[in-house]
């Protein structure tokens, strides 16, 4: 009888839905011109913009996991380790309790895309200094991100062929089965496009900002000004080599 009373009810807001697909889609952008396109070409810099605006993202994400509805703050989604190793059994056994919000799984997952994103912005964007530990730690933060990512998708794929319950649908709708005194009450709607337009806004005052000649760039809003890439430390270090074998070449001459 109470499983008749159970019907779609809403479960995740706007604001969530929005950020989970565009930090989907910048961070999946961000890796594919990384490695698909030479760091000296045009498009390049497509890479460290979509970069910067996913962490623009992400900031935006945890102020709505302070100060959202119910199932998009951070203290819905915190499990210790005896729920998550419970949680990860249950779903190898199809034994496994469901949950109105992220599961422990998806909040682990969560937590660590949230951390490497950050972290492959603030090292790329500290690259243009020149060091190539920070390159390599770059590297480390991306790569760890897309594994991440990679394995909490099979993760719901997995959780959607044994548990019968679409996490991916739900994440575009917003909705779930389960019972009315668990739904939420607002998709917040407006926030939603305030999200959207704040996170234009800092892509486009990004894109207006960035100097492909000076291999810099402007972050809207902060008004700092950061090197970007290798371009104008690598510039630099070669105009000096090209300086330093003139004059090897003058002394050869002499």
């Amino acid at each position: 009888m109470l499983s008749l009373m159970k019907r779609p009810i809403l479960v995740w807001d706007l604001p969530t839905r929005l950020f989970h697909w565009l930090l989907a889609a910048g961070v999946l952008g961000a890796f594919a011109i990384g490695n698909l396109v030479d760091d000296d070409q045009p498009a390049f810099a497509w890479h460290m913009l979509l970069g910067a605006t996913a962490a623009f993202l992400v900031l935006l994400r945890i102020v709505w996991g302070l100060v959202g509805s119910r199932y998009a703050r951070f203290g819905s989604f915190v499990f210790g380790p005896r729920a998550i190793l419970d949680y990860f059994r249950g779903l190898l056994s199809k034994d496994t309790k469901s949950f109105v919000g992220h599961n422990p799984g998806s909040s682990v997952a969560i937590f660590a895309m949230l951390f490497l994103t950050v972290g492959a912005a603030v090292t790329g964007a500290l690259m243009g200094s020149g060091g190539e530990a920070l390159e390599e730690l770059h590297e480390v933060f991306a790569n760890a991100l897309i594994i991440v990512a990679g394995a909490h998708v099979a993760g719901v794929l997995l959780h959607t062929l044994r548990h019968r319950e679409n996490l991916t649908g739900s994440m575009i709708a917003g909705t779930k089965v389960g019972d009315e005194a668990d739904a939420i009450r607002s998709s917040h709607p407006l926030v939603g496009l305030g999200f959207v337009a704040l996170t234009a806004i800092w892509a486009v005052g990004l894109a207006s900002g960035y100097d492909a000649q000076a291999g810099t760039v402007r972050l809207p809003l902060l008004g700092t000004t950061l090197a970007v890439g290798e371009g104008a430390e690598g510039e630099k270090r070669g105009g000096g080599e090209h300086e330093r074998h003139g004059e090897h070449d003058e002394d050869d001459d002499d």
